[in-house]
């Protein structure tokens, strides 16, 4: 299984904390990226069980490890799946946490999509992506101990700022939208 890092870039970062606001709301707010990170991890293997009753695949890695994959309802091609296809699945995960600033800044609140797409080809392949997006507000910014308090939509927070600077650009009402996104894509090549 390979790790690699990616990055997201300043464009991406302003898409993904826009997505889904309205165009007034965008026009009162003042998005500020803080930070983002992204990790993809890559599995190649060859199918050694397919169990389309329980929905799951094992896979035996080039190292010889065995792998057991649930896969989702909404893979639909699973029963083209054969012993000895090989299975190529790439998971991305990445993070974006913004600042929000401006009159409508500040709500608590959560929201969940799932998009699927799937590849019309010969063999069975797509993507899902899931994406979580948490809304907090800030209730206190202790600039002596460094921390800033975030009323969340399940609970109140305190994080520790390792960077004091960026104190100076947050208040209690500011908005604090933190990103989650898991993007899995697969295909299988027949043998």
């Amino acid at each position: 299984m390979k790790i690699r890092p990616a990055s997201l870039t300043l464009a991406s970062a302003i898409a993904l904390a826009s997505a889904g606001l309205s165009p007034v709301a965008l026009a009162e707010l003042r998005d500020v990226p803080v930070t983002g990170a992204a990790v993809t991890t890559e599995l190649t293997g060859t199918v050694e069980v397919v169990n389309l009753d329980k929905r799951m695949l094992t896979i035996r890695t080039p190292e010889g490890e065995f792998v057991v994959l649930h896969v989702p309802d909404e893979v639909t091609r699973l029963d083209e799946v054969k012993i000895g296809n090989t299975l190529n699945v790439s998971k991305t995960e990445a993070v974006l946490i913004d600042l929000q600033k401006g009159s409508d800044a500040g709500t608590v609140g959560m929201t969940k999509e799932r998009e699927v797409a799937r590849d019309p080809g010969a063999k069975p392949a797509g993507a899902i992506v899931d994406t979580l997006t948490l809304y907090g507000k800030i209730e206190a910014v202790d600039r002596e101990a460094a921390t800033v308090t975030v009323r969340g939509p399940n609970r109140t927070l305190v994080f520790t700022v390792e960077d004091q600077a960026l104190l100076d650009s947050v208040a209690p009402g500011d908005g604090v939208v933190a990103t989650y996104i898991t993007a899995i894509d697969g295909f299988v090549t027949f043998e």
